[in-house]
């Protein structure tokens, strides 16, 4: 029997039939019907020029080996995206034997380095920040397509977060779906993507949140402090890993770790290092994750154990609910007040039965860092309910006369999360 029909089969029987009619509902809707961002994928008419800023706000640091028509559609792409802020593009050539260095060396704008031997990945992003002019640091890998906004939204992360010490791009596959929304670690070390074949558009991933990583594909922190952190730690040359311990330590300085999911960038998986461990330099990501291990041991034991569902994996510090029966001025002033009242390390979620807030409310939401489900994410609150319930630690249903039905609902499917009506929370 095909995998699908049989959990479906096994669903009715423990289950019954509403609640897998629920799941098949769930699953063909971020299968089939969920909406995807619009992608900018072709670069084939995008004139190939870069800016060339004397006081440049960020460096964008691309390590390169190979891969001559990946590394230009990346530039191209750069090029295109339209972004505010003022950029130089440093690539790091890590003794390419395709002709990259001819190449990139007419490229307008760009500031080409050359390793006279192949370094590594680590060596060659060390070696683009030593160079960089910007504020900021911003590693790029040359397997990616950068969409519109990508830069001016990672950088804005530190403006409205002054804590945070590294924001990290989401990152997509060219069909539309997510391959990232920051990276669980868990307590053995090994690590994993949030989200990865998801819905990119479903709100657990709209929004800006702690992680225990981001992918070093596309990060952004400050120049200064990557620098007074000694940059990538060589002990995991060439590659993998480097990523995370750099979280750890940034963490360690008194800083957060960001995802910010305004800032898109198409992550052509696998392009330079391939996709299997048993060779080549993807081989490397097993022995780091030992590495890594016994660098953080005392640490990781607060993290949680491998196996642990993502949804919870991610979860740091409390996670409130907001009911609303419409998306009204009211509702975002009961949002506020909850927000004031949760302070902080209290994470806010708004579940808003009908209509939508307009589209420049909700992206300034979420980037505060509220869930905002609403429109088609909010259809059939109690399957939402079933489905995502576990994930908070109190409920308040602005609307008295929902307030039954919802404590009814959490009863039954997280029942160890309190309900309550309008500032009770």
């Amino acid at each position: 029997m095909p995998f699908p029909l049989r959990n479906a089969w096994l669903g009715l029987r423990s289950d019954g039939v509403v609640p897998t009619l629920d799941r098949a509902w769930d699953f063909a809707r971020r299968r089939w019907f969920a909406p995807r961002p619009e992608l900018q994928l072709d670069m084939s008419r995008v004139p190939l020029g870069l800016p060339d800023e004397a006081a440049p706000l960020a460096s964008i640091v691309i390590p390169v080996y190979n891969n001559l028509a990946c590394t230009l559609d990346c530039l191209r792409s750069i090029a295109a995206c339209g972004d505010a802020t003022r950029f130089e593009v440093i690539v790091v050539d890590d003794a390419s034997g395709d002709g990259t260095g001819a190449a990139l060396g007419e490229v307008p704008g760009l500031r080409y380095l050359r390793n006279p031997v192949n370094s590594g990945f680590i060596r060659s992003c060390n070696a683009g920040a030593a160079q960089a002019r910007g504020e900021y640091l911003v590693l790029l890998n040359n397997d990616t397509l950068v969409q519109p906004g990508w830069l001016d939204a990672l950088l804005d992360t530190f403006n409205r977060h002054p804590d945070t010490g590294l924001a990290g791009a989401c990152l997509l596959y060219p069909d539309g779906t997510l391959q990232e929304a920051g990276c669980v670690i868990f307590s053995d070390g090994r690590a994993g993507n949030y989200g990865r074949l998801d819905a990119a558009l479903d709100p657990r991933y709209g929004c800006v949140r702690d992680a225990d990583y981001c992918s070093g594909a596309a990060i952004a922190l400050p120049a200064a402090l990557f620098a007074r952190l000694g940059g990538f730690d060589e002990r995991y040359r060439p590659a993998y890993y480097e990523d995370a311990d750099l979280a750890m330590r940034i963490r360690q300085a008194g800083l957060a770790v960001r995802y910010q999911p305004h800032s898109r960038v198409v992550h052509l998986e696998g392009m330079t290092s391939g996709v299997s461990e048993e060779g080549g330099v993807k081989a490397y990501q097993r022995t780091n994750r030992f590495k890594f291990a016994e660098r953080w041991a005392a640490e990781l034991q607060w993290f949680p154990a491998w196996g642990t569902p993502r949804d919870l994996a991610v979860k740091r510090g409390e996670r409130v609910l907001l009911v609303l029966p419409a998306a009204d001025p009211d509702g975002l002033e009961r949002l506020d007040a909850l927000r004031r009242i949760g302070g902080a390390g209290r994470a806010t979620s708004v579940l808003v039965e009908r209509g939508q807030f307009p589209p420049a409310v909700t992206r300034r939401l979420e980037g505060d860092g509220v869930e905002v489900w609403q429109g088609s994410w909010s259809a059939f609150p109690r399957g939402w309910v079933r489905r995502h319930g576990a994930r908070f630690d109190g409920v308040e249903v602005a609307d008295e006369r929902r307030l039954a039905r919802y404590r009814l609902w959490f009863a039954r499917y997280a029942p160890a999360v309190p309900v309550h009506a309008g500032g009770n929370a």
